[in-house]
C-alpha cells in the first residue's frame, strides 16, 4: 500500500506543468504574478533595483483613450560566476516575467 502511495505521488510531481523559467531560491520557486515582498521574503534583497514609470493608453467604456501610467521596477538577482545572473520585471508591484540578464 506505502509502496502504491509513493509511485503515485512521485508520477504526480513528474506530471506537474513546473514553468520552464521559474527562478529558483535555494528550494523555493519564484512564480510570475507574486508581489514583491513574496520575492524578497523568498530571495533576499536583489544585488541591484531600479524603477521607472510609463504611460500606457487603454480604451474606456465610450471609446476614449485613457492614459495610465504605470510603475515598472526591474531587480536583478546574481547568483555568482557558476549561474547566470537573472532579472525580474514588476509592473504595478507584482512579478510580470524573468529573464537572464546581461
Amino acid at each position: 500500500m506505502q509502496i502504491r502511495l509513493l509511485v503515485l505521488l512521485t508520477l504526480a510531481l513528474t506530471l506537474y506543468p513546473w514553468p520552464a523559467h521559474a527562478m529558483r531560491c535555494g528550494n523555493q520557486l519564484v512564480l510570475q504574478g507574486m508581489s514583491r515582498y513574496e520575492v524578497r521574503k523568498r530571495c533576499g534583497n536583489p544585488d541591484d533595483e531600479s524603477r521607472y514609470y510609463r504611460t500606457v493608453y487603454r480604451q474606456n467604456a465610450i471609446n476614449e483613450a485613457v492614459a495610465i501610467e504605470i510603475e515598472i521596477e526591474e531587480w536583478i538577482y546574481d547568483f555568482g560566476s557558476n549561474k547566470f545572473a537573472r532579472r525580474l520585471i514588476f509592473v504595478n508591484g507584482r512579478l510580470q516575467d524573468e529573464e537572464l540578464a546581461d
